[in-house]
């Protein structure tokens, strides 16, 4: 399975890019032949002093350069194999450290990953050894430092081991980047009624409360109106270590009450011209923030009211990997202009409904979800234009069906869609009697559903090769003909179907009532 535009993902591109080894990375041009080395790594990488989560980088070499895996790379293991590793092996309290695999694609070159999750389980030790296992000692604790594994035939040393335990204790990291830290572990924590708290340390609390008094005359925020339910309320929550507070945040309660989230950030584009006014205002998150950890933590993934609302809210709110990547993309909105005001007027295809009496209130909300819209595909496209995908903007796409068995000079042998962006669909058939249409057809498609079914397609067509053919003696071909807004085409063929048409035939479908179903890619 491949992990693309990932968190992870962008970790790792960032660690090999660094071509040197660090305190919580390796490289490994290929899996161990030894799996008591491959232990060896896990104990090295679980017990760090640091509060990071750990790689193992398989397919890279010493140097940084990317060697990549395959099917056939000896001693390839999956995560199950890893897990059952670390499961026949005897850890001292029964603590075992939590990993994953992964596999990444990176100059279209498979690399795996093998990531030692951060634990305050610390310090991991075999109480006793495997017979399979000859040089690991038990009872010895193997950390890292630096760029450096406790070799197998020692211990870390005394000051080492003692920082260890002082991590499990909690000495080492102020209580708000423990709690931060335990968050990700969900087991850890406990609900009784408006709190949380951890199980390992009840001094760490996560409460919620209502103030009705605070918020009663909160408005809604625009992210309110792409809800099935636009109904909102407001909470405080408040992050605490023995009844101290050490941060407190305003959490939004939408869909009523569906989905809560920490209320997102304003964003601000400004007007080059008057720069003390923006031209465009949005909501974000970023990823490497208190927000966006806390936000992870009290979804409940387990519900499916929950996960809906939340991907109506995630519709039309940003989300920066961090503040850098914010920067650039201000950069890029007011460097390009022209590109922004397309995806804003694709935006503003779409119909808004504000249940509000205030027309002014109706015309912010409006325009602010026109933006949120348009800046999210701006940015989404981004991420694929900075993974190499060659973006197009789709005007219009034709494709064309025909059959190659036999039939009558009056049976229908040819069918031709055409869908151009401004809402006009055609559907052509043609029998053996005439290069004339023996039937036409002209719709007329909501624009907004045009443009959403070509900016579907884009990236799938983009994906796909030019030819689709294989010998077979009748049956039919078929024809796509794509145009692009920069004047550039694309055609492909093929007698079978390409990756994904049946999802792109049933949006053709769903475009208009056609009179008769049109023949596509089958």
């Amino acid at each position: 399975m491949f992990v693309i535009d990932s968190k992870v993902y962008n970790e790792i591109i960032k660690l090999i890019n660094r071509k040197v080894e660090g305190d919580y990375w390796d490289y490994k041009q290929e899996w161990h032949s030894d799996n008591e080395r491959l232990l060896l790594d896990i104990l090295c990488f679980a017990n760090t002093v640091h509060n990071k989560d750990c790689y193992l980088i398989i397919g890279v070499a010493d140097n940084g350069d990317i060697i990549g895996l395959n099917k056939n790379s000896p001693n390839r293991k999956n995560q199950v194999a890893v897990i059952d590793l670390l499961s026949n092996s005897m850890f001292a309290g029964d603590f075992v450290p939590e990993v994953s695999v992964e596999t990444i694609l990176i100059n279209k070159k498979e690399i795996d990953v093998l990531t030692v999750f951060n634990s305050y389980n610390v310090p991991f030790y075999l109480r006793s050894k495997s017979r399979k296992y000859h040089s690991i000692v038990e009872g010895y604790i193997y950390s890292r430092k630096n760029d450096r594994n406790t070799p197998i035939s020692e211990n870390s040393s005394m000051q080492q081991i003692e920082l260890l335990w002082k991590k499990r204790l909690g000495l080492l990291s102020p209580p708000l980047e423990q709690i931060i830290s335990r968050m990700r572990n969900k087991s850890e924590w406990q609900e009784i009624g408006d709190t949380y708290y951890n199980v390992f340390n009840p001094d760490f609390k996560i409460k919620e409360e209502w103030d009705q008094e605070e918020y009663r005359d909160y408005k809604r925020e625009f992210y309110s109106y792409n809800q099935y339910n636009e109904s909102t309320n407001y909470i405080n929550l408040y992050i605490l270590c023995r009844e101290t507070v050490l941060k407190e945040f305003q959490v939004v309660l939408l869909d009523s009450g569906r989905y809560k989230t920490p209320a997102p950030t304003w964003g601000f584009i400004k007007d080059p011209t008057r720069y003390s006014e923006s031209l465009y205002a949005y909501k974000y998150i970023v990823k490497d923030s208190l927000d966006y950890a806390l936000q992870q933590f009290i979804y409940d993934e387990d519900s499916e009211e929950a996960r809906i609302a939340k991907g109506r809210f995630d519709e039309v709110v940003l989300y920066f990997e961090n503040k850098r990547e914010q920067v650039e993309f201000h950069q890029l909105i007011e460097s390009y202009p022209a590109c922004v005001e397309n995806y804003i007027n694709d935006a503003k295809l779409r119909k808004y409904h504000i249940s509000s009496n205030n027309k002014l209130e109706i015309k912010d909300c409006t325009e602010k979800l026109i933006t949120a819209f348009a800046f999210k595909r701006f940015l989404s496209d981004n991420h694929r234009k900075k993974a190499g995908v060659d973006v197009k903007r789709i005007k219009s796409i034709s494709i064309i069906n025909k059959s190659l068995g036999l039939l009558c000079s009056s049976d229908i042998a040819e069918h031709r869609v055409d869908i151009n962006e401004t809402g006009k669909v055609k559907h052509f058939l043609y029998n053996g009697e005439s290069r004339k249409a023996a039937n036409s057809y002209y719709y007329n498609a909501d624009k907004y559903w045009t443009r959403d079914f070509l900016n579907f397609v884009e990236p799938i067509t983009t994906d796909w090769e030019k030819d689709y053919s294989i010998d077979m003696c009748d049956g039919y071909e078929w024809r796509c003909d794509l145009k692009y807004d920069d004047g550039t085409s694309k055609l492909i063929k093929g007698n079978v179907p390409p990756p994904f048409s049946d999802d792109v035939e049933r949006r053709i479908r769903n475009l208009v009532a056609f009179d008769e179903a049109p023949m596509l890619f089958t």
